[in-house]
This record gives structure tokens, sequence and C-alpha cells, in this order.
């Protein structure tokens, strides 16, 4: 027997454990590649619900305070945590200035526990200071609650 005559098989017995080894291991990757697209997907899926929730609370916020719904001060309270969970650069426009100049002269004022551990007089100075707020910036407000309750939130790209 000659040399080559040995080496061939013993090659085919080398090489093909090795491609069916290359194989499974294509398939392994894969199907890994695959679960990361679905997962991927998900997410963006889950991502996209939860931005049209967000909008959704958006306007319905919106709709309350200017139904008088809600007060005031709560809807600003609101509508900027969501706003800036949803689109940052939309709390910034010029469009909601009066929203934002509420939201300031307001964010410090005790609620919840803080409120109902003040006493009645300094509950009473509170409040008549937030009322007074609102009665002055109302007009301006419910212009920029209008518009808000409209918007389309063009910069949230997963919603499209």
């Amino acid at each position: 027997m000659s040399l080559a005559t040995l080496l061939i098989p013993l090659a085919i017995l080398v090489i093909i454990p090795l491609a069916w080894y290359a194989w499974r291991l294509t398939r392994k990757v894969q199907a890994l590649e695959a679960e990361q697209e679905r997962e991927e997907a998900e997410a963006a899926l889950q991502l996209r619900k939860h931005q049209e929730e967000l909008i959704s609370d958006i306007r319905f916020v919106s709709r309350s305070v200017l139904q008088q719904q809600c007060d005031i001060t709560e809807g600003v309270l609101r509508l900027e945590y969501l706003l800036k969970g949803l689109d940052p650069d939309v709390w910034e426009m010029e469009e909601l200035a009066s929203v934002r100049a509420h939201h300031t002269a307001t964010r410090a004022m005790p609620i919840l526990d803080e409120y109902k551990a003040l006493t009645p007089k300094q509950q009473f100075k509170i409040d008549k200071e937030r009322l007074t707020l609102e009665h002055d910036n109302r007009l301006t407000i419910e212009r920029d609650l209008k518009w808000l309750s409209t918007y389309s939130f063009p910069q949230v790209t997963l919603i499209q």
C-alpha cells in the first residue's frame, strides 16, 4: 500500500467529524442570532407600547386639566414626569413655556404626606399661593395644553 492510500481514509476520518462539528456550531450560532432577533423585536414592541401609553397618558392629563377634572398644578407635575419619560426635548419647547413656568413655581410645594404634616394655617397659605398661581396662569396654560393634546411627537421614532 502506498502512503497516499493510507492518508486518504485517515483524512476522511478527520475531515468528516470536523465538518459535522463546524455544521453544528453554525446551526447553534444561527439559532442564537434568531433568538436575539426575536428578543430585539419583542423589546421594540414593548418600547412602542410604552411610548403609546405615555402619549395616551399625556393627552389624558392635558384634557383633564382643560376640562377642569384635574387641578392645574397636579396636571403640570404629572405632565413634566410623563414628557421627560417620553421625549425630554418636548418639555423644553417654547409652546410649553407657561407649563414649565408653573412647574418651576410649584414644584417645591409639599404634597401628600409632607402636606398632611403641615399645620392647617401652613396648608391654607400654600393652597392660597397655589390657587393664585393657577388663576394667574390658567389661560396661558390652557393654550399650551390644547397644543400638547394634539402634538404628534415626531421625534419619537418607534411609534411611527
